[in-house]
């Protein structure tokens, strides 16, 4: 089994190869989450020409820590170094996208506004660009309904019956690093100059589209496809192929445009 190295523990990552890889997307999962939930996601960007290298975040699938636990936000953003020293190890001069979905995609704008030259695009879903009302308050218990997440009934059984995926873990962690985000956002985000997508369910009730939508009128940068009827997990949801489609357009237009 692959495992990356780490000082808080060896994490368990994915690769999903395309033959010869016009690009490799770099991607980190969001709360509740792990890898293996992402082979329909793999699977179409490997014909696409794609590779798709994701981990297993600390608290996640195959990977150590306690339940729901990230670490912190420089834990992921290691993690996320480490599979792109990989895929420049695996492909030299391959195109890099950096891609996250929910606390995932707030890792990647950490990313893409603290290492701009390093990544030709980049990728977000279900990106809590504002504060959640869950998680303000005291209690740190954070627990999804599965209805919130996706339509799609494949993927839902697959939450609940899914040893590695959860809906409910202590949030502590997410809480403080999503507070640390929601800080730096107000003030730097519109700095981002990495030609960015987010894809974004309009009936996201985890994170409400709406701040998307703002931060995307005033920043050039920063585009925003919506499907109408899409939940939290849209790489999930019903509308997943045109999702992927939606995301493989934008890498074959700006990703590999110069390459």
């Amino acid at each position: 089994m692959p495992f990356i190295d780490h000082p808080k523990g060896r994490a368990y990552y994915r690769h999903w190869a395309a033959p010869e890889p016009r690009a490799a997307v770099v991607f980190l999962h969001g709360f509740g989450e792990h890898t293996g939930v992402y082979h329909r996601y793999g699977f179409a960007l490997n014909a696409a020409g794609i590779d798709l290298w994701a981990v297993d975040q600390f608290g996640h699938g195959l990977s150590p820590g306690d339940r729901g636990d990230f670490g912190s936000i420089e834990y992921c953003s290691d993690l996320a170094d480490t599979l792109t020293e990989l895929a420049e190890g695996e492909r030299p001069g391959v195109p890099l996208i950096a891609q996250g979905h929910s606390f995932g995609s707030v890792v990647t704008l950490f990313r893409l506004l603290d290492q701009p030259d390093r990544y030709r695009a980049g990728v977000v879903s279900g990106a809590p660009l504002v504060p959640i009302p869950e998680l303000l308050d005291t209690d740190t218990a954070f627990d999804l309904e599965p209805g919130w997440l996706s339509a799609d009934p494949f993927y839902v059984d697959s939450l609940e019956n899914d040893p590695l995926a959860f809906v409910g873990a202590d949030g502590t962690s997410l809480a403080r690093e999503l507070d640390r985000a929601w800080d730096r956002f107000g003030g730097d985000l519109p700095n981002l100059s990495v030609p960015t997508l987010a894809v974004h369910g309009v009936n996201d009730s985890i994170a409400p589209v709406g701040a998307v939508r703002a931060y995307a009128e005033q920043i050039a940068p920063l585009q925003l496809t919506e499907f109408p009827g899409g939940r939290h997990d849209i790489l999930n949801e019903t509308v997943h192929r045109e999702v992927a489609r939606t995301i493989v357009e934008f890498i074959e237009r700006v990703g590999l445009s110069s390459s």
